[in-house]
């Protein structure tokens, strides 16, 4: 539960913003606040500067361009997948760490994706042309139809280098397009052991002190060669001291704090507690197939960091959710604006009552968003075969289509995207993968009922467990060529494969189809329309002074360097090696990796490790840097306190607080506990 008190609780959720709330566009940043607070005034060449050294990763983290040969800082947890991708029983790159020492020796992580951020325009002005007066399924295929034109259009033909995403902010009040060089052609440089990115394990996550050295180093390659990077920022090693301005430069996910009170109430009583059910079954299947040997442990080792990191951060949100005083606040908020759109008739006529509509389209959501879940969301159907098979199948469908009439996810400008993700050479283990699917699907059979129709006719007389092993053991999508050339072959190969994965898949994808087509109608048109006149509203009410919500798009938090009290200690702002030494033990996980424990007499063990700041993050800030007015980096974002899982609906600047890894700790650990001597000599050439 939440400890603030009503009053400091109250004081910290939105329209209330303190120093150092908000996740500030660069185009709209709290200027007075930073002159008035700071003395920090950037002007356009420190933006510019800032954005294009900013680097986002295109599965769902930050980073940053660190030298001008292409080396990208972010962090281990971000890399672990690529690490996975390329270990092997006989390379444990997971379990042992990874260092390319020569240019040579850096590796290609299958199917990555880097973007760096090359400009920004309005385009909200198209968007509500060709919506203007329309509802349901005729505004969700117009919107949807002129955001692809608009992509297509700002690809123009160079697709695999430009990357155009159109970007909602203020639950879609304002329409920004996002125009991305694209890199595709990104290596593996350097990746500590698991034990060393995540030591303390589940037990310390989201909390604080730390001692994680969660930092990994990639390479973006144009043309076979490292790329010539312009925009890159240097690290200094002292960091910054308590009360210091600092900066995070990233791409945080997806933040509900404009989210109305019905809508909040659907993620309380429905969603949430689905996921979270489900989330702990399956970490329990897969914790207990891990068990099983080593190499299932090695398997398996980055899915289940991922699943129990999202668990710590459902339940937080949860918690945060049962708390009356937020739901109270937010009633408050909704009321005082409902109050200035009423108490003007051109108001009220303009803006309506958004807040009905999107109350009504909860009904719906609350009835359908378990069985979209489970059936369009996948999460009946676990499993990397049917994900392959999905993905091709829509494809050639989709292709077939001109492009404004696509599924957003296979409009043209996204294609490359799709195909680098879909033909990447990835490790795909059977019995993993017939555990998974089984598993999925007894829980589709249990969340939908053993009688229902959909059930019926995937399972028919079999049980989930040997469908799943008849898939799994039948299917040769798991080879990369087989999708190649079904991707390349189009509607007619993939229309003739007889592959038990796609067979199931056209079973599965009409009834998919139709429950999507139903809830984008249904609920998310309905929410978005009233969306536009809530973010009309406000900004009728407040212009900009509130910022938008979270989107994975480039964001600048500030805030100082500072500790925090808890349960009546205070809890200082920086850890030390000294401290990860007295913090370890024999035992997972809390063990150090041999390089550690090698390297103990060597380092100083003074040195700042990991430490804590007011900045306003949320998941996919993961990577980013922490700059000082100088721009320069002062710590690698890597985490929150337990405090800042509530981070999705408000913030408390009291207790909310940035993890980051201080840039001491990494020169240090990458020169003496790695021996990365030519790393370290990149990183610190200005």
């Amino acid at each position: 539960m939440l400890k603030n008190t009503t009053l400091s609780l109250l004081l910290c959720l939105p329209g209330f913003a303190l120093a150092a709330e908000g996740m500030w566009t660069l185009d709209n940043l709290p200027r007075a606040d930073l002159e008035q607070a700071y003395q920090f005034k950037p002007d356009q060449k420190w933006l510019d500067h800032a954005r294009l050294a900013s680097a986002r990763l295109a599965g769902g983290c930050s980073g940053s361009f660190v030298s001008p040969e292409g080396l990208v800082l972010t962090n281990q947890h971000c890399v672990i997948g690529c690490v996975s991708d390329l270990s092997s029983p006989e390379h444990d790159y997971v379990n042992n760490g990874f260092l390319a020492n020569k240019r040579q020796d850096e590796k290609q992580c299958p199917g990555a994706e880097i973007n760096r951020l090359e400009s920004v325009s309005d385009v909200t002005g198209r968007i509500l042309k060709v919506t203007n007066g329309l509802t349901g399924k005729a505004y969700n295929d117009a919107k949807k139809a002129e955001q692809s034109r608009i992509e297509s259009e700002c690809v123009a033909g160079a697709a695999n280098t430009v990357r155009c995403d159109l970007v909602e902010l203020y639950q879609g009040g304002v329409q920004h397009l996002y125009r991305y060089t694209r890199f595709q052609d990104v290596r593996l440089v350097f990746a500590p052991e698991y034990q060393a990115g995540f030591f303390g394990g589940d037990p310390d996550n989201f909390n604080f002190p730390r001692f994680n050295l969660d930092m990994g180093l990639l390479r973006v390659y144009e043309n076979g060669k490292p790329a010539r990077i312009k925009h890159y920022l240097p690290i200094k090693s002292a960091g910054a001291e308590p009360g210091e301005l600092v900066m995070t430069l990233g791409h945080p996910g997806s933040t509900q704090r404009l989210l109305t009170a019905a809508q909040l109430e659907t993620l309380r009583d429905v969603m949430l507690p689905f996921r979270l059910m489900i989330g702990y079954e399956y970490r329990g299947l897969v914790t207990q197939f891990a068990s099983e040997s080593a190499e299932n442990a090695r398997i398996v080792r980055s899915d289940l960091t991922n699943i129990e990191n999202g668990l710590k951060v459902r339940s937080g949100q949860f918690k945060a959710l049962l708390n009356t005083e937020v739901l109270t606040k937010k009633r408050a908020d909704e009321a005082s604006l409902q109050a200035y759109v009423q108490s003007d008739a051109a108001r009220a006529a303009q803006f309506g009552n958004p807040w009905a509509d999107i109350a009504a389209a909860q009904a719906i959501a609350r009835q359908s968003v378990v069985r979209y879940q489970m059936i369009e969301g996948g999460l009946g159907f676990a499993s990397t075969h049917l994900n392959y098979a999905k993905s091709l199948m829509r494809a050639a469908d989709e292709r077939q289509k001109p492009d404004g009439e696509r599924l957003r996810e296979f409009a043209e400008a996204g294609l490359p995207a799709v195909e680098a993700r879909l033909l990447a050479d990835v490790p795909v283990y059977p019995n993993y993968e017939k555990l998974k699917l089984g598993w999925s699907l007894t829980k589709l059979r249990e969340r939908l009922g053993t009688d229902h129709p959909f059930v019926q006719q995937i399972l028919g007389k079999k049980s989930p467990q040997k469908l799943a092993a008849e898939i799994i053991e039948g299917s040769h999508l798991a080879d990369p060529k087989v999708r190649k050339a079904l991707w390349e072959g189009g509607q007619a190969a993939v229309a003739a494969s007889q592959d038990p994965a796609i067979m199931l898949m056209r079973e599965i994808d009409p009834v998919a189809r139709r429950l999507r087509a139903e809830y984008e109608t249904e609920v998310e048109s309905v929410e978005k329309r009233a969306a536009e006149r809530l973010a009309a509203a406000r900004f009728a009410q407040k212009g900009t002074t509130v910022y938008p919500d979270a989107t994975f798009s480039l964001r600048l938090s500030h805030g100082v360097v500072r500790g925090f009290d808890e349960d009546g200690d205070t809890i200082a702002p920086f850890t030390d090696f000294n401290g990860l030494y007295r913090r370890a033990t024999a035992d997972e996980p809390f063990n150090l990796a041999p390089r550690w424990t090698a390297a103990q007499s060597k380092l100083n063990l003074a040195t700042r490790f990991n430490q804590v700041t007011t900045n306003d993050i949320i998941g996919g800030n993961s990577g980013s840097p922490l700059l000082n007015a100088n721009g320069e980096i002062v710590g690698l974002a890597f985490d929150g306190n337990i405090h800042s899982l509530g981070g999705a609906y408000f913030y408390d600047e009291t207790q909310n607080r940035t993890v980051s890894v201080h840039p001491a700790a990494i020169l240090a650990a990458l020169k003496t506990v790695y021996g990365a001597d030519k790393v370290v000599k990149e990183l610190t050439v200005r």
